[in-house]
């Protein structure tokens, strides 16, 4: 016996593994050994457990050897030396360590230096842009009956030149910096800031070369070209001859598209990308009150873009143009530094994680060299620690090479039989040859391979069932969760989700009280402003019945039919939502852009005698004050936004409830889904009809409610083409935490989520599979 296996060798730890696994005798050519000695497994990275209790001694050669005590019914054992300072203050308790400390002052230089050549190009994209604001842009023709929409008041600006940067670079600076020192990841900030310098430097270049080439001339042009108000034109090419200040006509030569746009999207649009990545935005958890957080900088460079237009700066597709310019490369260059935010790793740049792994692969890692936010601790019974990491990069980098790990994973069969052992009160009769135990080993090496894709959680989600009688299924309900047995918790949940919701109410509320900017309406822009005053076809209150009350009656009828309450709250806080943001961001536009309405001369002058400044040319109203005001409300559309905002999150809805995109071909249930549109499109189409919009307006505003709803859904459910879209991400969620916490409940469930068959017609067992892949793969342990 002793010549077969070291007396040293007869119990092995393997820390990899969920729990420490015992070998009688270990196999030679797996070259198990004890914890005393080096570990056999990839040395790439730091081991999973920290610290384990000391194996009990060998039996003697020949006699029965029975499994090591369960950890409960043993003393705490002393740990195992490790050149690690961490220590147990309890049994138990688990030790602070720190992941991921990675300051100026120790990787600030190797950081610089790897991006030196980045820095230096940012500096050439410095000069370019300096250059192409001193060369003279192209003067465009401009004629005497193309005076009527360039002859806006000259006025000054209300978000100058010097606080654009401020507002695009300076305020995400402080951003990253307040994160940087919580957090302390150089690579974060170093990160942050040079991609928001490229964001901005790249889109400041786009747009200044354009404005050189194009050399539209502002809304102002006019009185910038003729500044005591007295035309002059070329009596040959009747194009204009100014004889105003230079730099003032060059400037007003630089109309699209416009630079505080692009500037405020281009930084203002990196800060969003980077707080819905490091507020893990898109974590499936359902917090949908962090989208508010994310689009607040997109509103702000929203209201700075609306200002241009206001000072008659910008043309209204100057501002759109830039915007569209500032998001692209904005979004470009976050992605550079950083994983999507859809992405498990959002929170660290991808520069962080590959460093971890250079680290790792130098064999230069250090355990105690983190921050607690990257990690999860993981409770052992015998006091040892267990550091598993969130991210799936550093997951992947802690457990080492997947297939090196799945060689090893032959010795679990040591716990397994432990494990039977104990249950049954048997002991092992240890092998007098080596060649017993690699027949075990065959046996359940063959059985590994044959069920590869079992679920690693200690039990099955759905347990086999005895039919009543041979041939028969049994009765079982899969995912009944109710009001009365999951309400209060699903409420609790997202208690500060609603608390944001009422938040939301009141700014609305406060938007539709304050008075929107009055725009400069001249006599010759009366031509398109002169509908008819009418009444609306689809009246005000008749807005939230078909955005939001439709909506909960399906959500409801879903609900009783189906008693999945995770489904009826994330539908009914979805669309509260999806219309509540959609609603304060269309306000916000209307106030600040003020464009007229169709019906605007009737509204000015009831009596149909219109009365202008003799000065500046302006309207001078003389109507009931409620009827104007609203008349300055046009843009964008609040009707086309509302009801996009709740029949396009309904739409979104009803394809995953009708598996609408399950390849299957059955084509007649997009008509069930392009049906909430479709209604939302008349409601849009009726705002035209009754000249209370412009068509810009319906579809910038449906433009505005279809992205809100598309987000605001996402946050909840899974995308409709996803397998699991039939119900939300916080069912399944649950459903894993009841398996992992041991509560799965096999009668818990709903047939129509379900497939039964029968697997041994001797003995009537059934075995029930989950028809959504997330639960499938808790129980295969891969996705389908």
């Amino acid at each position: 016996m002793s010549s077969l296996c070291n007396p040293s060798d007869t119990f092995a730890l393997i820390s990899s593994f969920p729990s420490p696994l015992y070998l009688p005798c270990p196999l030679r050519p797996l070259r198990l050994r004890p914890p005393s000695t080096p570990s056999p497994f990839p040395t790439d990275g730091p081991p999973v457990r920290s610290l384990a209790p000391a194996p009990p001694p060998p039996p003697p050669a020949g006699s029965l050897a029975t499994p090591p005590p369960s950890p409960a019914a043993s003393s705490p054992a002393t740990p195992v030396s490790t050149p690690a300072p961490a220590t147990l203050h309890d049994t138990g308790r688990m030790v602070d360590i720190q992941l991921g400390g990675h300051t100026i002052r120790s990787h600030g230089t190797r950081v610089a230096r790897v991006h030196m050549y980045d820095w230096i190009i940012l500096l050439c994209l410095a000069v370019v842009d300096g250059l192409l604001n001193i060369i003279e842009p192209f003067h465009r023709f401009v004629g005497r009956d193309m005076m009527t929409n360039l002859s806006y008041p000259l006025k000054g600006n209300t978000i100058p030149f010097w606080a654009v940067p401020l507002i695009a670079i300076v305020l995400p600076w402080v951003v990253f910096g307040g994160i940087y020192f919580k957090k302390k990841n150089v690579y974060d900030l170093h990160h942050g800031i040079l991609g928001i310098l490229y964001s901005v430097l790249i889109t400041a270049v786009i747009t200044d070369a354009i404005k050189d080439g194009v050399g539209r001339p502002r809304p102002d042009f006019f009185w910038r070209c003729f500044p005591d108000g007295k035309p002059k034109f070329d009596n040959v090419t009747t194009d204009v001859i100014c004889h105003g200040e230079k730099s003032v006509i060059k400037e007003g030569h630089k109309s699209f598209p416009s630079g505080h746009s692009s500037w405020s999207f281009a930084g203002l649009g990196f800060l969003a990308w980077y707080l819905a990545g490091k507020l893990k935005a898109f974590d499936r958890k359902g917090h949908i009150a962090k989208l508010c957080i994310v689009f607040l900088p997109l509103l702000v460079a929203s209201l700075v873009a609306v200002s241009r237009v206001d000072d008659y700066w910008h043309h209204w597709q100057d501002v759109f143009a830039g915007g569209i310019i500032g998001l692209t490369v904005a979004s470009f260059c976050y992605l550079q530094f950083f994983p999507c935010p859809f992405d498990a790793d959002a929170i660290w740049p991808h520069a962080y994680f590959q460093q971890l792994a250079d680290a790792q692969s130098n064999g230069n890692a250090n355990t105690y060299n983190m921050r607690p936010t990257d990690t999860e601790d993981v409770h052992e019974g015998d006091g040892s620690i267990a550091l598993r990491d969130s991210s799936p990069i550093l997951d992947s980098m802690e457990s080492g090479r997947r297939e090196k790990l799945r060689s090893h994973r032959t010795a679990a069969i040591g716990m397994t039989a432990t494990k039977h052992a104990e249950t049954r009160g048997a002991t092992w009769m240890v092998p007098s040859v080596n060649t017993s135990v690699q027949k075990v080993v065959g046996f359940y090496l063959r059985l590994l391979q044959k069920n590869s894709s079992r679920c690693e959680l200690e039990e099955p989600l759905v347990s086999r069932q005895r039919a009543s009688e041979h041939g028969i299924m049994a009765v079982t309900q899969l995912g009944c969760h109710t009001i009365g047995s999951h309400g209060i918790k699903v409420a609790r949940f997202h208690l500060y989700d609603w608390i944001i919701l009422i938040f939301l109410a009141v700014v609305y509320g406060l938007f539709n009280i304050i008075e929107p900017f009055h725009r400069f309406v001249g006599r010759d822009m009366l031509t398109d402003l002169s509908y008819p005053l009418k009444s609306n076809t689809v009246p005000f209150w008749a807005v939230p019945l078909i955005a939001i009350v439709l909506p909960w009656v399906i959500f409801g009828g879903i609900y009783f039919k189906n008693k999945n309450v995770y489904d009826l709250h994330h539908g009914i806080l979805g669309i509260l939502y999806s219309v509540l943001i959609t609603a304060v961001i269309t306000d916000a536009i209307k106030n600040g852009v003020g464009r007229p309405r169709p019906d605007f001369f009737w509204r000015c002058f009831p009596d149909g005698k219109p009365n202008f400044d003799n000065v500046t040319g302006d309207v001078i109203c003389h109507g009931e004050r409620s009827v104007i005001k609203e008349g300055y409300k046009s843009f964008p559309s609040g009707h086309s936004s509302g009801a996009f905002a709740g029949l396009g999150f309904l739409a979104w809805y009803l394809a995953g409830k009708l598996k609408a995109f399950n390849r299957e071909g059955h084509i007649a249930k997009l008509c069930l889904v392009f049906l909430p549109l479709l209604v939302a499109s008349l409601v849009a189409v009726s705002r035209v009809d009754d000249y209370w919009h412009h068509w810009q307006d319906v579809f910038a505003g449906g433009i505005i409610g279809l992205t809100v709803a598309s987000f605001c859904y996402l946050q909840f459910f899974p995308c409709p083409f996803d397998a699991d879209a039939i119900w939300p991400h916080a069912y399944f969620q649950q459903l894993a935490e009841s398996q992992s916490n041991g509560n799965a409940n096999s009668h818990n469930m709903g047939w129509s989520e379900t497939e039964a068959f029968h697997e041994d017609h001797d003995h009537g067992a059934i075995v029930l599979s989950d028809a959504g892949p997330i639960l499938d793969s808790m129980e295969s342990g891969r996705r389908l």
